[in-house]
């Protein structure tokens, strides 16, 4: 269950069920992700398809202005439906946390992509597109989506675009000096880890 404030006060809670995915006397990794009005919730890292267990829609951003607020972990406001457990290791971030971050942060490894896996999504949009992992889209969102941004430099070709299963993606050589077009250039390509499409 989670409480929160917005401008206009205390809201419903948002009630997730995690039947079965919390064994008895185990640890468990939880994440909450917050974005303005999106949240989601994530049990031991990501699910299968890289995204969280649970997302929903908030009433309003949540509120952090109000003086004197807290964070209270294990129960409600009023003090009541304690948790009956243990917690350790509690982290606040000043930013909202993408989904290979939160793998990261609960496996110690950084999810590793095709292109440039160095390149993050914001936490605006945290869910690398499965298909088109170029691009950045929202959690709980179909993946047809057109709300999308792009995770690299629009003028990036690397040539990683060689071989990424996108046919919207190209990659482009270095200019060459005249004297190197002159005489000729040699292009030497290893099929052995996919194929490519070279047109000249």
């Amino acid at each position: 269950v989670f409480y929160y404030r917005t401008v206009n006060g205390l809201q419903p809670p948002i009630k997730v069920m995690t039947q079965g995915r919390f064994p008895v006397k185990k640890w468990i990794h939880l994440s909450v992700q917050v974005h303005h009005s999106k949240i989601s919730f994530s049990i031991n890292g990501l699910e299968e398809d890289g995204i969280p267990f649970d997302s929903r829609i908030l009433s309003d951003p949540i509120s952090d202005s109000v003086e004197n607020s807290s964070i209270v972990l294990g129960q409600n406001t009023n003090g009541l439906e304690q948790f009956i457990g243990r917690m350790q290791d509690f982290r606040l971030y000043k930013i909202t946390l993408t989904n290979r971050e939160i793998m990261e942060v609960f496996s110690n490894e950084f999810p590793n992509l095709h292109h440039q896996s160095e390149c993050r999504c914001p936490g605006s949009h945290p869910r690398i597109h499965p298909d088109a992992p170029r691009f950045c889209i929202h959690n709980g969102v179909e993946e047809s989506t057109k709300d999308r941004v792009l995770r690299l430099n629009p003028n990036a070709h690397s040539i990683f675009n060689l071989n990424d299963k996108d046919l919207e993606t190209t990659w482009i050589s270095s200019l060459l000096s005249t004297p190197d077009i002159d005489t000729g250039i040699a292009i030497i390509l290893d099929l052995l880890n996919g194929p490519y499409q070279v047109s000249h």
